[in-house]
């Protein structure tokens, strides 16, 4: 169980790091997605949506960068990650129901509406995080072990960055 709780650590850490350095990379998209919420909630203001930008750039971040420093941040860091798991789903259920087309800047670039696929995105990486909570262990890894959890999160981590991409392939879009 301790490769299985540092693969769902792993995993987390890239998607966050990923998302994160990829929607500073495309802030621009960022940007025009929280414009785009913040109008949907009758507020507006650019410096207000680079603010929020910015913010969730650096709690991603932060968030990935606890998660791979894991010991004593693993529990709050997965926390952290449910915690944007669950406003994320929330966002997205919002957008597919209420029609508000925002564009999803998951992982930099807009280039998909926000919808149910990326609420279902979002909570199998939610499962994950919940599961990473459960099973913590520390007892030590040997490096074969290491491996394969660090294979397995690499793989997810590139699944998940590229998630719309591989629907709209299977899709025929």
């Amino acid at each position: 169980m301790p490769y299985v709780a540092l693969a769902l650590r792993l995993t987390l850490a890239g998607v966050f790091l990923v998302s994160g350095l990829m929607k500073a990379r495309s802030v621009g998209d960022t940007v025009a997605m929280w414009t785009s919420l913040l109008k949907s909630l009758r507020l507006s203001g650019r410096s207000l949506a680079e603010a929020a930008s910015w913010t969730l750039i650096g709690v991603e971040t932060v968030t990935g960068v606890a998660l791979l420093a894991g010991g004593g941040l693993s529990v709050p860091a997965l926390v952290s990650a449910m915690v944007l798991l669950s406003i994320f789903s929330a966002m997205a259920v919002l957008s597919a129901r209420a029609k508000l087309n925002l564009a999803c800047a998951c992982f930099g670039r807009a280039t998909t509406p926000l919808g149910w696929r990326h609420v279902w995105r979002n909570l199998v990486l939610l499962s994950i995080a919940v599961a990473g909570v459960t099973v913590q262990a520390d007892i030590p890894l040997e490096a074969g072990g290491i491996a394969v959890s660090v294979v397995a999160a690499v793989v997810i981590t590139l699944l998940t960055a590229f998630y719309d991409d591989i629907v709209d392939l299977v899709r025929g879009e």
